[in-house]
């Protein structure tokens, strides 16, 4: 037989509650710039200012930039198909 595991209820709750915090975090941004941003508009003025790059590292309770890219790309994981993600990438590797 097999065995099926389900996410623990500890787990349950801690994913609902990031996502919470991630999506409130968008609504943040999109009242910063005064207009509708796009999830990967929220992404890339995230990867672009550490302030608010920091703001949510805080508000979710990580410490390095790896783990709060990760926490977005577990929730949308078709933004690294984006064209505009990938054009971004690529002009600031020309830039370094």
């Amino acid at each position: 037989m097999y065995k099926t595991t389900y996410p623990s209820p500890y787990q349950n709750i801690i994913n609902r509650e990031s996502e919470h915090i991630l999506l409130s975090y968008c609504s943040l941004c999109t009242l910063i710039k005064g207009k509708k941003l796009s999830f990967q508009n929220v992404f890339v003025l995230t990867l672009e200012d550490k302030y608010l790059k920091n703001i949510l590292k805080t508000l979710l309770g990580v410490d390095s930039d790896y783990e709060l890219f990760k926490i977005f790309l577990d929730y949308d994981p078709t933004i690294t198909k984006s064209k505009y993600i990938t054009k971004f990438i690529n002009k600031k590797k020309l830039c370094t």
